[in-house]
């Protein structure tokens, strides 16, 4: 009885002592780290939070950019990071539930190294074509691509990425054969579709969207099964009738070394959802085609393993590997 009663209070202590590191949490800078260049993608989503952030925990938060790996490096230093609270990752898609199912080497585990905080945004694709093309949307698309197999070509920001695998997606529900053309990184691949140089590519809504309303692309259909409160004339994919189950987003998410307490990710994920809220933050993100996360830790830790598994289908199916 008295080693219960004992135990009890050991853990009543500690829960206070945990209340109240969270409470006195940050008690200095913070680092968000985001794993690409400035500028583009992450980056200015991250930025925009961080500047948020800063204001309501009156601590400095420095964005960092740690770019290289498809996104790896940057994960993995926060992976190896103290587990504080105090370093950040803000990242995209690929270096936390898509490059372990096909890269054959990681310096970390993203399900093992890396706890799931909240989700920033989603951003669905908008699948483009040139104007010169001879389809106007997603079904005349199959149509030419059935009748000349092996004949369209596809742009993607480089194997394994979200816009490759969402193309792999489309190939596989509309069972069709396309030709994957790489590209190292997302400017020279929209480029090349502007220039007409490859046939059609998945872009992301905030860089494609400008092209779309010069009339220099062509839009085919959104990824996402939702419509885009930015583009509200762009059809998803999935009222095409081949592609009923299509639904592929790129979004962005928070993460902290695995070993961080509970309570105080809890706290940057309350935080994180509170900016998400501001009418200033919300609106700057909707304009862009970015849909607001509103997650909190256990529904993000379930898309995270759902969204894993979704790329982990896709990759095996199509026999995608590291060159």
């Amino acid at each position: 009885m008295f080693k219960i009663l004992q135990l009890s209070v050991l853990s009543f202590l500690f829960s206070i002592i945990q209340n109240g590191n969270a409470q006195s949490w940050p008690a200095g800078p913070v680092k968000v780290i985001v794993p690409y260049a400035a500028g583009g993608g992450v980056d200015p989503v991250a930025r925009l939070v961080s500047q948020k952030l800063s204001e309501i925990w009156k601590q400095a938060v420095v964005v960092e950019n740690k770019a290289g790996g498809s996104g790896t490096i940057g994960a993995n230093f926060v992976a190896k990071a103290p587990a504080d609270g105090l370093t950040i990752l803000m990242s995209a898609t690929a270096e936390v539930v898509i490059n372990q199912h096909f890269m054959q080497k990681m310096s970390y585990n993203p399900d093992i190294d890396l706890k799931p905080v909240t989700l920033l945004v989603k951003l669905p694709f908008v699948l483009v074509t040139n104007p010169s093309k001879p389809y106007n949307n997603a079904s005349e698309l199959i149509a030419y691509a059935k009748n000349k197999p092996d004949t369209v070509t596809y742009a993607s920001s480089g194997p394994g990425t979200p816009q490759h695998l969402a193309a792999v997606m489309l190939e596989q529900q509309a069972q069709i054969k396309l030709v994957h053309i790489p590209y190292k990184g997302v400017a020279p691949s929209v480029s090349d579709l502007l220039a007409g140089h490859v046939d059609i590519g998945f872009a992301g809504l905030p860089t494609a969207l400008p092209h779309i309303k010069s009339g220099a692309l062509k839009a085919l259909g959104l990824s996402s099964k939702t419509i885009s409160t930015a583009a509200p004339n762009i059809p998803p994919l999935a009222k095409t009738p081949q592609l009923e189950n299509f639904d592929l987003t790129q979004w962005f998410g928070v993460y902290v070394p695995s070993g961080t307490p509970n309570l105080i990710a809890q706290k940057i994920q309350e935080d994180i959802t509170a900016v998400l809220k501001m009418p200033d933050v919300k609106d700057t993100l909707e304009k862009q085609g970015a849909q607001p996360g509103n997650m909190n830790m256990t529904e993000f830790q379930a898309f995270s393993r759902g969204e894993s598994k979704k790329f982990s289908d896709i990759v095996k199916s199509a026999k995608i590997e590291q060159n």
